[in-house]
Parts: structure tokens; C-alpha cells; sequence
């Protein structure tokens, strides 16, 4: 039986912006959530319904009961259990347009600072692990972290990483509005135990936050002073001359293009 496409000749221009822009919101939305536990809970709530239906054709009255007044009652429930995730949200939404990101592309300075730092962690032999924020929210790496908010400057960055300061052993989070965000961040390890094994604890965080979100991820090793970039669940290490630092710049260049800006 051949398809009919009669229903075609009945969608007005106006449908076709509206499914645009539903598209764009709905992905931008999924972008914030990735990162975060939001995903998990609704997973649950899903794995609740279904259990819901089940109990209601089973004639579980105690468990019908108790489910269909937590769904009567799904909007507060949203509402309490997503409240830091939608104002994350919000803040993004109040710093960014839907269709132009404020990306740390957009500078180039910005990244040249950020890595010159790196160079003279690298001279010092001082121990770095700096997160730039891309598309993702990142919500769940800031728990026991220390938010700061401040706007970016080297010498900021520099005394966060002295050996003396109490937030040098974590991660630095620095947001799209380039700002330094939160220190002290502790980040998940990598599970690639063949990748890993003979990494140390920074490289093996920074390739365990690249394998979650699309984050850039730049490490300072203590002991070498190498600096190196985990992406995409790629470690790139300083092999060349100038190789992280290009390759930084090619990854928000390309992040630039992708949101339009």
C-alpha cells in the first residue's frame, strides 16, 4: 500500500517555524541537562509510570492509590526535585539567547590567557586542572565546591593553584560568560582502566569529565609539567610545539560555528 503525502499539502509555513524552534529549544534543553542527574530522575519517573500502569491493571488498590496522587501532584514534584537545574537553566537562558551562545570562542584572548597560565604552571611545576565549560551543563561536578563567580584574571587562576591554598587539589570550572566559576571541583575518574592505568589522578579526571560531557578539560602534571587537553573522551598531550593550544582554539572554533555565532 503506497503512503499517502496529502497530509504535506495542509502544513502552513507557520508549522514549519514552530517545528523549528520546538527542535532548537528542545536540543538546547538536552545540552543543559546532559551532565547532570536530571536525566537519571526522569529515567525513574519513566521506570514509575510503567510500574503504574501495571499496578492499575493488576488491581494493586495501595499502590494505585499512593502513584496516581504523586502524578495529581507531578508539577510540584518537578518543580522541588529540578529547582537548582531550572535555575541553572534560567541563568543560562538570562546570559544567552536560544540562538547565540556566549562561547569563550568568541575571544581568543581569553583562551591565549588561560593558557599562558598553563605555560607558566608548566615552568613552575605547579599542578593545574582547569574545566572550560562548552555546550553542557555541568551542574553535578559543583557539589562541595567552592562558587566564586569572579571574572576571569590570571592572577585569580595563579593564587587558586599555589600549593598553599586549600582549593589547589581540585578543579577549576570556568563558565561560557568566562567567568571562574566554581574551585575546588572534584571530578569523576575515568573507567578506560587500559587508558588510565598509568595516569595520574588529574589526567585520569580529566579524561572521566570528557567522557561525560563535551567539556575541554587542560592538566598540568606536577611531576613533568606537561600540559595536556582531554575532549571527547581524547587525552592530547603536548607531543609538538603549541599542539594543545591549537588544537583548544580549534575545538570553541568550530563550538562558535555549530551555535550560529
Amino acid at each position: 500500500m503506497p503512503f499517502n503525502f496529502d497530509f504535506l499539502v495542509n502544513i502552513r509555513w507557520q508549522d514549519i517555524i514552530d517545528i523549528a524552534i520546538l527542535t532548537v529549544v528542545i536540543y538546547r534543553i538536552l545540552l543543559m541537562l546532559r551532565g547532570t542527574r536530571t536525566i537519571q530522575i526522569i529515567s525513574g519517573f519513566l521506570l514509575v509510570a510503567i510500574f503504574f500502569y501495571f499496578a492499575n491493571i493488576f488491581n494493586l488498590i495501595g499502590s494505585t492509590w499512593v502513584l496516581r496522587n504523586i502524578f495529581n501532584s507531578i508539577v510540584i514534584v518537578f518543580i522541588v526535585l529540578f529547582q537548582s537545574d531550572i535555575k541553572n537553566a534560567l541563568a543560562q537562558m538570562g546570559a544567552s539567547t536560544v540562538f547565540h551562545d556566549s562561547h569563550l570562542g568568541e575571544s581568543s584572548n581569553t583562551l591565549e590567557s588561560i593558557y599562558s597560565v598553563c605555560e607558566y604552571f608548566s615552568n613552575q611545576r605547579i599542578g593545574a586542572l582547569i574545566v572550560l565549560e562548552n555546550e553542557m551543563g555541568l551542574g553535578d561536578y559543583y557539589s562541595g565546591a567552592t562558587r566564586l563567580n569572579a571574572q576571569f584574571s590570571r592572577q585569580l587562576l595563579v593564587s587558586i593553584f599555589n600549593p598553599h591554598s586549600p582549593l589547589h587539589d581540585g578543579a577549576v570550572v570556568i563558565s561560557r560568560e568566562r567567568l571562574i566559576a566554581y574551585a575546588g571541583c572534584i571530578l569523576p575518574l575515568s573507567k578506560e582502566i587500559d587508558i588510565t592505568k598509568n595516569l595520574g589522578t588529574r589526567h585520569r579526571a580529566a579524561l572521566g569529565l570528557s567522557e561525560e560531557s563535551d567539556a575541554v578539560i587542560l592538566t598540568v602534571s606536577e611531576e613533568t609539567g606537561e600540559i595536556s587537553m582531554a575532549h571527547n573522551s581524547e587525552l592530547i598531550t603536548q607531543s609538538a610545539n603549541y599542539q594543545v593550544k591549537s588544537k583548544l582554539k580549534d575545538v570553541f572554533a568550530k563550538s562558535k560555528k555549530t551555535t550560529g555565532a
